[in-house]
């Protein structure tokens, strides 16, 4: 009997050899339908067309997910030269929007109800850098990954009273003097976004706060340099990151000057192929430049749909309502078992700087964000169609809530002959009579000339970003929502 079942086993062993030596003859010199086309193979290996063909694959494939891993770094360096290009701010001066923000000026989802200061610095350059931050600037220094380094006002440690932070780069180990408030950062360059809050209207005094910034390196802290202020002036920027070819030249650029990461070594690694390796020109040949170029308009379309339509659990804000949260991250972007790679892209494809603040559910103090970029049916919010959204009273924010409208390109705030792209508290609102608010999205302005209207674009989608200021403790507990955006009858 033991004889009988080895013999059938062997019986069943040959045929299934048979077997899978006819399939294997099947593509030992045939053809393979894959995603990628049609793959010719030559006694079971890829011909020379088809190799070429796969490492092509293999390269745009890369290039794609680089692009989305780039985005925040990108964005940074964006950013940097259009604050030099455009302003004429270098290292270590400080930029001042004197004024409410407007549409002239192309950042990622700024606001238009506080008045900014950025300041950037290059570490690598410089050695150890000062930030003397004046009282009443609330802010934070992020690194060029978008990472906090430290918070500045109420939630740093200068508890809102202003100090002198001494910035210092990866690796540093020299000393530091007393009376300065340390801060390692990961990378080389690094920014400090300073905001002011405008008190009974007076802009001018938020900017003349800001204006009190001092930055210069530690090695001048004997007899420091005056700190140069440069002032907007009403003048238009647009620092929004390329997606076209171009956005490999600045992501070159700005890793060459940055230390290489454990988590990032892949990366590094998938570049190499591309022509972009730290401590080399970035000289790419034809075929890396196309593959370049058509993986950064597939690469901006992924990180816009990982933004936009994110598949991330804690996405949902309202559950019921097209409200997600804008920051899905933890700010260091790290998670129990894996970097951020998707939370850091919904957050830093639409918007940029990270800050404990805006996280930490703190009754009356902080802010906090919620985007909406479809109506209640679930579709793209259309900047042809009219809209209303209805804030019911009492929005939980102790200082002011925002609403403010963007570009689906740009992600900035959208540009019309009204010059107008958002409303808020601190307008003087048409109010219904249980005091909640009606605010009416279009190309064409309501039939009520007092309504409150944001003018939008025909043929260009848009999406909404609701603000608390000081969120109270009905926006935590949810006693208060927020309802979709509904198209109007």
């Amino acid at each position: 009997m033991r004889i009988r079942t080895i013999i059938l086993t062997n019986v069943s062993l040959l045929a299934i050899a048979g077997a899978a030596l006819a399939d294997d003859a099947a593509v030992l010199n045939g053809t393979m339908q894959t995603r990628i086309g049609t793959i010719e193979l030559q006694n079971g290996y890829p011909s020379n067309d088809s190799v070429k063909k796969l490492y092509d694959a293999i390269d745009f494939q890369r290039a794609a997910q680089v692009y989305v891993w780039a985005t925040p770094i990108v964005a940074m360096e964006a950013l940097r030269r259009a604050n030099k290009r455009d302003w004429g701010v270098d290292f270590n001066d400080v930029g001042v929007v004197d004024g409410y923000t407007t549409p002239a000026i192309k950042a990622l989802t700024a606001n238009d109800t506080t008045i900014y200061a950025a300041v950037f610095v290059d570490l690598g350059r410089d050695g150890p850098v000062v930030i003397d931050s004046p009282t009443g600037v609330y802010g934070v220094i992020d690194d060029f990954w978008q990472r906090p380094v430290v918070e500045v006002g109420p939630f740093g440690p200068d508890k809102g009273k202003g100090g002198k932070f001494l910035l210092v780069p990866p690796g540093y180990t020299g000393t530091v003097p007393a009376g300065y408030l340390q801060a390692v950062s990961k990378t080389n360059e690094a920014m400090f976004v300073g905001r002011a809050f405008v008190k009974n209207g007076d802009t001018k005094a938020a900017g003349e706060t800001l204006a009190g910034i001092k930055v210069y390196p530690l090695s001048q802290a004997g007899n420091p340099p005056k700190t140069r202020i440069v002032v907007s002036g009403g003048r238009p920027m647009d620092s929004i990151a390329p997606r076209s070819f171009e956005y490999w030249q600045l992501l070159a650029d700005v890793l060459d000057k940055e230390p290489v990461e454990e988590r990032d070594r892949f990366f590094h690694a998938m570049l190499l192929p591309l022509g972009i390796e730290k401590g080399k020109s970035f000289q790419p040949d034809a075929r890396q430049r196309q593959i370049l170029t058509d993986a950064a308009q597939v690469g901006f379309v992924m990180a816009q749909t990982l933004s936009m339509a994110p598949r991330l659990a804690n996405a949902s804000s309202y559950p019921g309502t097209h409200w997600e949260w804008v920051l899905t991250l933890n700010p260091d972007q790290e998670a129990k078992d894996y970097s951020q790679l998707d939370e850091r892209t919904d957050y830093t494809f639409e918007a940029i700087t990270v800050a404990e603040g805006m996280v930490k559910p703190i009754v009356g103090a902080g802010s906090q964000y919620m985007s909406a970029a479809k109506d209640k049916t679930g579709q793209w919010l259309d900047g042809g169609k009219s809209y209303v959204l209805h804030v019911p009273a009492k929005v939980p924010a102790k200082e002011f809530w925002a609403v403010t409208v963007y570009d689906v390109l740009t992600r900035s705030m959208v540009q019309t002959d009204t010059m107008k792209a958002g409303i808020s508290s601190k307008d003087k609102l048409q109010a219904n009579a249980d005091g909640s608010v009606d605010i009416n999205f279009g190309p064409q302005s309501p039939a009520d000339p007092k309504a409150n209207w944001v003018k939008t674009l025909p043929g260009r989608g848009w999406f909404a970003y609701f603000r608390w200021y000081g969120p109270t403790e009905a926006f935590f507990d949810k006693s208060w929502t927020l309802p979709d955006i509904e198209p109007h009858a």
